[in-house]
């Protein structure tokens, strides 16, 4: 799932370290990073947004990509429909991550596939605001992205979402928690662990 990199409206939280241009330029690295991450472990496909962003996001995107277009009025919505779209193609599993979490790598991809071996039904990557950073299930289900639509964005989308699967019977495999990059804090804390990736790195340095 990936929104254009475009100044203005990428990483607002982030403009007052790295005003609105070095924030594109940041998503654009994120698009890649993500991008490359998913090639590793399956498939690749691209849910583009807005409607307009095929082109600018596909030319980030890894070799082979499958672009979708994120359709529905709220996160919920959207990642429903990606999710169906790349199912009702390819089959499951289907993985499904953003671009806010910039250390996913090899324990991550090893950890779900792993879970998805086993039968577990879904697999969430809890981040430390309150949503996740990846899930991954074997099949559509509304109970997947089946909570109140005002809810996502917020803390609470992990708590919701959990109930949601649990009333569904949905049998559940874990990640280990991470943070998101959305605030000046979480550049901070990235810039100062000496495994953050470098290419994210070099675009959380202000540029003079």
């Amino acid at each position: 799932m990936a929104r254009a990199p475009r100044p203005g409206a990428s990483r607002p939280g982030l403009e007052p370290l790295l005003g609105p241009d070095g924030c594109a330029r940041l998503q654009r690295a994120l698009i890649a990073r993500a991008g490359r991450w998913a090639a590793r472990v399956g498939v690749p496909w691209v849910a583009y947004g807005p409607a307009d962003a095929r082109a600018e996001i596909g030319a980030l995107a890894p070799e082979g990509a499958r672009p979708i277009a994120q359709e529905g009025p709220h996160p919920g919505a959207r990642l429903e429909h990606a999710f169906a779209t790349v199912h009702a193609e390819h089959g499951g599993p289907v993985i499904v991550i953003g671009t806010d979490q910039p250390t996913l790598g090899a324990a991550h991809a090893r950890a779900v596939l792993d879970d998805l071996a086993d039968d577990v039904d879904v697999c969430l990557g809890p981040a430390t605001a309150g949503g996740y950073y990846l899930l991954a299930a074997r099949r559509p289900d509304p109970a997947l992205f089946g909570i109140d639509p005002s809810a996502w964005g917020g803390p609470e989308v992990m708590n919701l979402t959990l109930a949601s699967l649990v009333a569904a019977g949905l049998s559940m495999g874990w990640l280990r928690s991470e943070r998101f990059l959305e605030q000046p804090a979480d550049a901070a804390a990235l810039l100062a662990d000496p495994c953050a990736p470098a290419d994210v790195v070099a675009a959380l340095r202000p540029r003079g």
